[in-house]
C-alpha cells in the first residue's frame, strides 16, 4: 500500500480533521447547567452554533481537498465528500451521544441542524468555485 496518498490527505485535510476531533470532545463533554431553548426553535444558540460548527467542517475540508493535487480522486470530489461527510459525521456524532456516552442524549434536531450547516458550508464554497474565487 502507498503511504504517500494517506500523508498527502493528511497534510492538506489537517484543519479539517482537527475540527472533527474538536466536535467529537466537544459532543462527548457535559454542557454546563443551564435551561436549553425549546428544540424546535432552529435559532436557539445550541442549533446556531451546530450550523456553525458543521458549515466550517465542511469549508475546511473542501479546502483541504481542493488543494490536493488534481487528479486526485479526493480533489475531484472535493464538494461531495465534504458534504455527505459532514452530514454522516453530524448523524454518527448524534448516535454516539445517544448510545455511547452517559450523560447526553441524541437529538434529531441537532442533527437537521448538522445538515443544514453542512449544506451551508458546501453552498458557500460552490458560490466562491462559481465566482473563480482561488480555493487553493
Amino acid at each position: 500500500m502507498d503511504n504517500t496518498k494517506d500523508i498527502k490527505f493528511f497534510h492538506f485535510n489537517w484543519p479539517g480533521i482537527s475540527w472533527a476531533l474538536l466536535i467529537l470532545v466537544l459532543s462527548s463533554i457535559t454542557p454546563p447547567s443551564f435551561r436549553i431553548p425549546d428544540l424546535f426553535d432552529l435559532l436557539a444558540p445550541d442549533k446556531v452554533a451546530h450550523f456553525a460548527f458543521y458549515a466550517i467542517f465542511v469549508i475546511l475540508f473542501t479546502y483541504g481537498f481542493s488543494r490536493m493535487p488534481s487528479g486526485n480522486r479526493w480533489s475531484r470530489n472535493q464538494f461531495s465528500i465534504p458534504l455527505f461527510g459532514g452530514i454522516i459525521y453530524g448523524g454518527l456524532i448524534e448516535l454516539y451521544q445517544g448510545h455511547v456516552l452517559t450523560n447526553r442524549t441524541a437529538d434529531y434536531v441537532d442533527f437537521i441542524a448538522n445538515c443544514i450547516g453542512s449544506l451551508m458550508g458546501w453552498a458557500l464554497m460552490r458560490y466562491l468555485s462559481k465566482r473563480k474565487f482561488r480555493l487553493n
